[in-house]
């Protein structure tokens, strides 16, 4: 292998042409800060929530099983097919035994987590504010998981 000799002359025209190439694709007074990046394009397609495999598709659902042990029921949505979609209603299940056996608390319920699927979305988390229960039952609330199904029915 033979070792790369330029003439000076060469070097100075390469340098030159590269400075040019890479000055040439900024902005004169050099790269600025444009501000924080903006938000994604908006879903155009519908949006749902899925209790579990096998269940239909629901859009403001009127009650709704998230998990095994919350069940919701009376909801009344404040939105729907936004980032966050927020209901009121009431909440029972299993998460607080014995109270919630035989008894709903009123609740807050908040969908978030959008994930798109073709033309629509899906829903992937609740979380639910109940009213009238100790502190700690609020743990399993907080961060319910939904189901979101692997492809959409055509």
């Amino acid at each position: 292998m033979r070792p790369l000799h330029a003439r000076p002359g060469t070097v100075t025209l390469a340098a030159g042409l590269l400075g040019a190439l890479l000055c040439g694709c900024s902005e004169p007074g050099g790269l600025q800060d444009a501000g924080p990046a903006r938000p994604p394009t908006a879903l155009t397609g519908p949006v749902y929530a899925v209790e579990g495999p096998g269940k239909p598709s629901l859009r403001r659902p009127a009650s709704f099983e998230a998990g095994e042990s919350v069940r919701l029921t009376g909801l009344r949505w404040l939105s729907w097919g936004g980032p966050t979609a927020e209901a009121t209603g009431e909440a029972s299940g299993g998460w607080c035994l014995p109270a919630c056996r035989d008894r709903s608390y009123p609740a807050k319920v908040t969908f978030v987590g959008l994930v798109r699927k073709d033309r629509s979305a899906y829903y992937g988390r609740a979380v639910v504010v109940v009213d009238g229960i100790p502190p700690g039952q609020h743990n399993e609330l907080r961060d319910l998981r939904l189901f979101v199904p692997q492809q959409t029915p055509r």
